[in-house]
């Protein structure tokens, strides 16, 4: 998961990256390796705000406020799909 972090995070805004990946992975994630990678992503942009902080690089700490924007809105996501029923994908 910790992997597929900053790969995905390389696919920012680009959803044809993302599925083109997934179907060359061979399959989708799981609902629990979706949930595991929410919180991995997390912690990589809570990692790079404090690092970016202390090391004066306002790039990395943007990003990582980006990150956690984008991981607020996924989490909404993933949570009305497990609630509904819905695919998890």
């Amino acid at each position: 998961m910790r992997d597929l972090v900053r790969l995905l995070g390389c696919f920012d805004g680009r959803e044809d990256l993302y599925e083109a990946f997934f179907d060359g992975y061979g399959r989708r994630l799981t609902e629990e390796e979706r949930a595991r990678l929410l919180v991995e992503t997390v912690l990589d942009a809570v990692s790079g705000i404090a690092f970016g902080s202390t090391t004066g690089d306002p790039e990395l700490v943007e990003r990582g406020r980006r990150t956690l924007l984008r991981c607020r809105a996924g989490a909404a996501v993933l949570a009305s799909r497990t609630v509904d029923g819905g695919d998890p994908r």
